[in-house]
């Protein structure tokens, strides 16, 4: 079982280009219902109660550290997201930076897209397996770089085509994939490839991608349950 300490190693947070471009495949808007599945502290929650007014806010997390001051806010349960049942059907699900995290990830996948009211949409981000530092990494040293032995946190790559199979498997219609987040060259002590070379080649220069889908239909009021 992976110990808080683990999931520590993983700050509990996501960068800020992520997240920003996480809420903008959401298509956010007032009077939505949210459900943030590995919430981890609560920064996207926190974003939408505070920029949003949202109708509801739910958050699940294997670790209870959502920060208190958004416990009057959010309907928060202490479980993963494989375990995770009768949860609330929602506007808005956000998987990010979550799925790479989880044993059972198509499985949880699956559920989390079942969550989806009609005319809302879901929202996964996970590492870019198709950066060129996971490929250079991957032909000379046989792992990915996201996903190298001591990462104990990561332990399941996802493929973008992957996700959006099993999202349109689900009833969504996916959007191509975006990318976020600039990666870091490799041998160069760190630096980043230059917005100028991002903004031609982001698959191979950003260290996240992110899919979106939608389930058709018209937004509805009011959450139900799915059992």
């Amino acid at each position: 079982m992976r110990t808080f300490s683990d999931q520590v190693a993983s700050g509990g947070t996501s960068s800020h280009a992520i997240v920003e471009a996480a809420l903008a495949a959401a298509e956010p808007a007032p009077g939505l219902r949210w459900l943030d599945i590995g919430c981890g502290r609560g920064d996207l929650l926190r974003r939408i109660r505070d920029e949003w007014s949202p109708a509801e806010l739910f958050g699940i997390d294997p670790l209870d550290w959502l920060d208190d001051d958004l416990r009057p806010d959010v309907s928060f349960d202490t479980i993963a997201a494989e375990e995770a049942v009768s949860l609330p059907v929602v506007d808005r699900v956000l998987l990010v930076e979550a799925i790479e995290h989880l044993e059972a990830p198509w499985s949880a996948l699956r559920q989390a897209a079942r969550l989806v009211a009609p005319g809302g949409r879901i929202v996964v981000s996970t590492p870019n397996l198709a950066s060129l530092r996971h490929r250079l990494e991957l032909g000379v040293r046989g792992h990915l770089t996201s996903f190298r032995p001591d990462n104990q946190p990561h332990i399941s790559p996802a493929l973008p085509h992957v996700t959006a199979r099993i999202l349109t498997e689900e009833g969504l219609t996916a959007d191509a994939p975006r990318f976020a987040g600039s990666d870091v060259i490799s041998l160069a002590r760190g630096r980043e490839w230059p917005e100028a070379i991002r903004s031609r080649h982001p698959a191979l220069t950003s260290v996240s991608v992110i899919v979106a889908a939608r389930r058709a239909g018209d937004a509805q009021n009011g959450a139900s349950v799915l059992e």
